[in-house]
Formats: C-alpha cells, structure tokens, sequence
C-alpha cells in the first residue's frame, strides 16, 4: 500500500527538484502550484527532504527524520493563511542567519504565498531578485493566478495536478479507519468510489471516503435519475430526497458527481452508472451539469430548497428529451 508521503515523494515536483539537486541545478525559488492546500502542506516537507537530504529524500536519514518532526535547523516552515509586510521582513531578515546543519543550504516552505497581500508580495521581491546563494524558496499557492508575475517570473514553476485514481485508492486505504459495521467488500468499494469521485484531490477523496452516507447518498442520487424517466414520477422519485431537505447543497454536490462519472468514468465500475448512461447521452449530461450549478447559485442567494429542487429535476427531464429528439 502506498501512503500519502510516499506518493508525494514519487511526484514529478519532487522528481524535478531531486534531479535538480543531483545536477548541481538547484534553483533558489520554486513556485509550486497545488490546488489541495493539505497536499501542499505535505508536498512542502518532501520538497524540503528532496534539497535538504544527501540522498534526495531518501525518509531514512537524520536529516529526514528532523524534517518529518519539524525541527531541522535548516528548515523554516510558513504555513499561516496570511503574511503581512512585517512578516516578510522577519523572513527576509531570517534568510542571513546560516543554517549550521545538514549543509550550508537553508530551505524555506511557504504553503500560502498567495496570502501575501500585493505589498508583502513586492517587499518578498528583492529577495528573490537578489537571492544569497545558500537560500531555496519554495512557494507554494493554489493557481498561478494568485501570485504577482513579478514573483512567478523568478521562480521555476512546479504543477502537482492531482493524483490518480488509483493511487488515492491505495492511500485511503492506508488512512479511512475500519469499521466494524462495515464489510471490508462495502469499505473497499467506497473507497474505490471515493477516489474516482474525487477527480484527482486527496482532501476530497478522504472526506467522501470518511463520510457514512457517501455510498449510501451516491446509490440513491443515481437511482433517481435511472427512474425518474417522465414528470409522472418526477414527485415520486424526488420526494426519497425528504431525509436530506436541510442539506440540499450536499444532493447538489453529489448530483454533480454522480453526472460527472458519466463525463469521465475516472475509473470507477459502478452497475448503477452503468445503467444510468443508458438514459443519459453526453449531450443531456452536459446541459444537466449546468442546471446543477444554477440550483447552486439559487441555494446560495436563499431561494426555497425544495422549489429548487422541483425545478432542477424538471429541467434535467427536459434536455434529456430534448437532447434525443
């Protein structure tokens, strides 16, 4: 099994920066860009392993081990929401003390660059402009966008897309807690779901997977749209939704994932998709995707859920129809 430290190890930004190190190419600024902010803070200690370690991160060494606990001199580890222009200058300030172990090089992990205001981030500037050559940032944010191109245009850009689905599988595997009510059949075929369910994000995988009315909400989503083939048993099908009228974000959020695996089945074998796809064709899916995003929009402006509701499931009838005209 693989665990979510060894799977980042294995990562291409974690490959590049070892490979980097091995050349003697080390770069003194890289921006890594991860949209999972727990992938980031994780991502960042294996960054710090792969330029600290002599073997690149080989998680055996004392220089790994001090990293794993958080107290390698050489390391300085930012992880709050928001620097403010002082902290900046405080971290600057930090960077001419040397680091006296493991090496002369000092690492710097910054898991929220994009918290830097406008001033922070142009304070932060002269450093990388004119970097000590002992120094390496790494500053890691959840899109590009997010970051001045002054500062990006300094960095070596690192992107962590996501993980595959097979690889979530195996790390959840490792961390979902067992069950006792639970058969290790029905554990593993959440898990398996949860992770195609995901789309790539580790925080999403292992909160779907740790929810107990994930496989059970999932089932009942899909069922209702197999059967809800006429506005007839719009109602009928509809009204199964009752235990969940004060959570209608949570239907919409699993709406959404359920017509998303008949976009990109990432994986996942399920015999309720199976039968699902017979009754939607690409087409009625993508216009239903976009009803499910506008029920969002009206749920989050505080319109009535179950007229919401009522609406969505009409209009998703409607293309369907429409869409096999």
């Amino acid at each position: 099994m693989k665990t979510i430290y060894r799977a980042l190890r294995e990562s291409l930004p974690c490959r590049t920066v070892r490979e980097d190190k091995l050349h003697g190419r080390l770069n003194h600024s890289y921006l890594v860009i991860a949209e999972d902010e727990e992938v980031r803070k994780k991502l960042g200690r294996e960054l710090a392993k792969a330029a600290l370690c002599p073997r690149g991160g080989c998680d055996e060494c004392d220089v790994c081990a001090a990293i794993n606990d958080k107290n390698h001199i050489s390391l300085v580890f930012e992880k709050r929401d928001k620097l403010n222009v002082e902290d900046v200058e405080n971290l600057v300030d930090n960077t001419f003390f040397t680091s006296g172990f493991g090496g002369d090089l000092k690492c710097y992990l910054i898991v929220n660059v994009q918290g830097m205001n406008e001033r922070a981030q142009n304070k932060f500037l002269k450093t990388l402009e004119e970097p000590t050559g002992d120094v390496v940032f790494f500053l890691e944010a959840p899109n590009r966008q997010s970051v001045l191109d002054t500062i990006a245009s300094r960095c070596k850009t690192l992107y962590f897309p996501g993980f595959e689905a097979e690889t979530l599988t195996e790390i959840l595997q490792e961390e979902v807690p067992r069950d006792p009510n639970v058969s290790d059949a029905d554990r593993a075929e959440t898990i398996e779901r949860a992770a195609a369910c995901a789309y790539g994000s580790y925080s999403k995988a292992k909160l779907l997977a740790e929810d107990g009315d994930f496989s059970r909400l999932f089932a009942l989503v899909a069922d209702i749209l197999v059967k809800m083939t006429d506005s007839k048993k719009m109602d009928e099908q509809a009204a199964r939704l009752a235990p969940y009228k004060n959570d209608v974000g949570k239907v919409l959020d699993m709406l959404e994932t359920v017509l998303s695996l008949l976009v990109d089945r990432n994986g996942v074998k399920s015999p309720m998709i199976d039968a699902l796809a017979q009754t939607f064709d690409r087409a009625s899916v993508v216009n239903s995707l976009g009803l499910v995003a506008e029920a969002k929009r009206k749920i989050e402006r505080n319109c009535n859920a179950q007229s919401v509701l009522d609406v969505l499931f009409l209009g998703i009838l409607e293309v369907k129809y429409l869409c096999r005209r």
